[in-house]
């Protein structure tokens, strides 16, 4: 791993970094994120909204090259809850154990809030990586529910839970 890979909070001023990044993954990854059509038609104000401070969005990068991205939302309904989004790291990257970075941020990130009591990590059947990088940091499990993911495919979701 190089000793340039660091993690940075974006800010609203980040918001085609952000963009550009985010319809990467979606596009490359269909089959663990949302359909592409619906981030990639979004305007200016739908990016800076996830970028205000009530969420945290951050940029994984090797020297000043971006090279993936993680973020921490407020859960619409239980603002004490937080669910951490987006992990995406390129390929080229995977595998340097660089996701502990997104976990430390998001976790580090939810404290600081002092009001977010649970954080939740998502992720679909089979994304093995996750689970056991999600289990690594304490989280565990909660619940399973059928998901439509961006390939279309209708398979089981698994979410963990971690008390902060």
């Amino acid at each position: 791993m190089s000793e340039d890979i660091l993690l940075r909070q974006w800010t609203e001023t980040d918001w085609q970094i952000f963009r550009a990044i985010r319809l990467e993954a979606l596009a490359a990854h269909p089959d663990v994120f949302a359909p592409l059509q619906n981030e990639a038609e979004q305007d200016e104000s739908f990016w800076k909204e996830r970028l205000q401070p009530k969420n945290a969005v951050f940029g994984l990068y090797d020297g000043e090259d971006v090279i993936g991205l993680t973020g921490v939302f407020r859960h619409k309904d239980s603002p004490d809850k937080g669910i951490v989004v987006m992990n995406y790291i390129r390929p080229e990257y995977r595998g340097r154990s660089v996701s502990g970075l997104f976990y430390q941020a998001c976790i580090d990130w939810a404290q600081r809030q002092g009001d977010i009591r649970t954080l939740l990590v998502g992720f679909r059947e089979g994304v093995e990586a996750t689970r056991l990088v999600s289990e690594k940091w304490g989280f565990t499990f909660l619940s399973t529910e059928q998901e439509t993911f961006g390939d279309g495919e209708t398979v089981k979701h698994y979410t963990y839970h971690l008390t902060i």
